[in-house]
């Protein structure tokens, strides 16, 4: 196959990508990240291009890195053409309750403020209004509505649009294989998918061939139109979004948020923020993950701006909070770690911050002094919670006068207003309360995970805490799940579908890594394996972070007094593996 790049690009290229991966060679439309290119990396290739063909940094999007060719065409100047920056006025959002009855007063209330902001523009609250209107109308009213695009002013209208019609949102990801993005619409029984990309890209053309026969709406050709959804309001009841977290099963399973789950939980969190017109929220995460509904409703509960920050940029937080005047930065302790170790996060450099909220994983003591030495004068939250609770239900809180606890993993605090949080006599972590949702959108998941008493419904985490002098802390898992970088990883999806592929026995585990961070290695059973063919092959079925780091042959997988697989030992064989 020709390469559409000189000479020049590739070495480039390949240079940094030797550093993750020495038998790297390029094809034009292979995902960068099946390469094992990590965010460090991407940061370094970043600071290159900027170095070689003088390309201002805050033009690399999430669309940039996705292929060698989108890369190459950012060098060029060749991208697809961005609808952001667009000004829109003069039309009405559609005014029904919950979530977009919520944007649509606070619209109102401050239609000059800014709302959305990213490296190529902006909107006021009055535009974006317009904007999703104008969605709302080509979508059509109610039933579930899928969203696919990246971190940029567009897609951000785009879910307003779908709330606007008085539909339920599930995100999609374009780092998602397209079969993976496909099951998800099938599941949750999309009857149309909104997209933020150009059309003709063969990325995107990927994934709608793989939805076959599901409608589609361009979100880059709606016409301005004023909308009225034609639909009674939504209730307390109604699904605000639909997550699609992994699966232990083999497939991603669908958690269903209700807009009263959501108002309960911006109830609990909002009035101990403090924020409106003139404070500025980070977006850090895509919509896949749930810690993006704090930032964007967050913002736009209070007439505050969203600054959206793509992969690239959020390693580099001193650059876009002062950039963008960020005060609420949300983030995980593997985004402060990297930061970090990017060179990033130097002492005072966030000192614009008033809040710095963490959540997603295990909080380590030295992770909270790095942020506390970057942002001197901001409050720090260690916030918990699954998916299925609606963002976080509890917060231990740091003044920047309050002294770092002596403790290896911070405390995950206390309940949250209206939140229940009971200790099973396993162990296990039990949640009740008005933020829990009502089941998964397969009713035959509900049953392991959901207790029923009286009127009350309690989930069962999984998680494993105890109570110290009043405050919860976290201690572990029950199952063989984890968090990696924020995301929530059931081993046993990645063992599935390695198993299908190999038709041998495999196991995964979490390894630990370089500043904290962690990773994945596969085990197979066997004498040897063929390590970037089965990387490869996951990659087609996976999540790139849910693809392995390493792949390790192993004659006998370890087993525990009990008979069961040991994934602390195989972990442990790590450092004896060669590499």
């Amino acid at each position: 196959m020709q390469k559409p790049w000189s000479a020049e690009f590739e070495q480039l290229l390949l240079d940094e990508l030797a550093l993750c991966d020495p038998t790297s060679s390029l094809e034009p439309d292979t995902p960068l990240a099946h390469y094992g290119l990590t965010s460090l990396s991407t940061l370094a290739l970043s600071s290159k291009l900027v170095s070689r063909y003088g390309i201002e940094l805050p033009a690399f999007d999430e669309r940039a890195f996705r292929t060698p060719r989108s890369l190459w065409k950012l060098v060029v100047g060749t991208s697809g053409p961005s609808a952001n920056g667009v000004t829109m006025s003069g039309n009405r959002i559609g005014l029904t309750d919950g979530l977009a009855g919520r944007f649509a007063a606070v619209a109102s209330r401050h239609p000059d403020e800014p709302c959305l902001v990213d490296n190529a523009g902006a909107l006021t609250y009055a535009e974006t209004a317009a904007r999703a209107a104008a969605l709302a109308a080509a979508i059509g009213a109610g039933g579930v509505v899928a969203v696919l695009g990246e971190r940029e002013i567009t897609t951000y209208c785009a879910y307003l649009g779908v709330l606007c019609a008085g539909a339920t949102i599930v995100p999609l990801s374009m780092d998602f294989p397209p079969d993976r993005n496909a099951d998800i619409v099938r599941q949750a029984g999309a009857r149309c998918v909104v997209h933020t990309e150009p059309r003709g890209e063969k990325p995107l053309e990927a994934q709608l061939a793989a939805m076959s026969g599901v409608p589609v709406v361009d979100a880059h050709n709606a016409p301005l139109t004023s909308w009225d959804p034609g639909v009674g309001p939504v209730t307390a009841d109604t699904p605000a979004y639909l997550l699609f977290t992994s699966g232990s099963t083999g497939r991603p399973k669908g958690v269903r948020i209700t807009h009263g789950n959501v108002a309960a939980f911006l109830a609990a969190a909002l009035p101990t923020y403090r924020t409106g017109p003139g404070e500025v929220f980070s977006q850090c995460h895509g919509l896949t993950f749930d810690f993006s509904v704090f930032e964007m409703w967050g913002a736009w509960s209070t007439g505050s701006a969203l600054a959206v920050v793509p992969r690239v940029h959020a390693l580099n937080p001193a650059s876009t909070i002062a950039q963008h005047g960020v005060t609420v930065w949300a983030c995980t302790p593997s985004l402060i770690e990297a930061a970090a170790a990017a060179g990033n996060l130097a002492p005072g450099s966030l000192s614009g911050l008033r809040h710095v909220v963490i959540g997603g994983e295990p909080l380590r003591g030295k992770t909270v002094a790095l942020a506390r030495a970057a942002a001197p004068n901001a409050i720090i939250d260690n916030v918990y919670g699954p998916t299925e609770t609606t963002v976080w239900v509890s917060t231990y809180r740091l003044t920047p006068a309050d002294p770092i606890p002596a403790h290896p993993i911070m405390p995950i605090g206390s309940p949250t207003a209206g939140a229940d949080i009971e200790i099973s006599e396993e162990g296990e972590l039990l949640v009740a309360g008005p933020q829990v949702f009502d089941g998964y959108a397969d009713p035959a998941l509900d049953k392991d995970k959901l207790i029923h008493q009286g009127d009350r419904t309690w989930y069962r985490t999984g998680d494993l805490g105890e109570r110290d002098a009043g405050v919860l802390h976290h201690r572990g898992r029950l199952d063989g799940q984890v968090k990696i970088r924020g995301y929530r990883i059931e081993l046993g999806e990645i063992e599935h579908a390695a198993t299908r592929l190999l038709g041998v026995r495999t196991a995964a585990a979490r390894i630990p890594g370089d500043h904290g961070d962690a990773g994945l290695a596969l085990f197979v059973e066997g004498t040897a394996v063929d390590e970037p063919w089965l990387r490869l092959e996951l990659g087609r079925s996976l999540p790139a972070y849910m693809v392995p780091d390493r792949v390790i042959a192993t004659e006998a997988f370890p087993l525990n007094p009990h008979g069961k697989l040991d994934r602390t030992r195989l972990a442990q064989q790590m450092t004896s593996s060669p590499t």
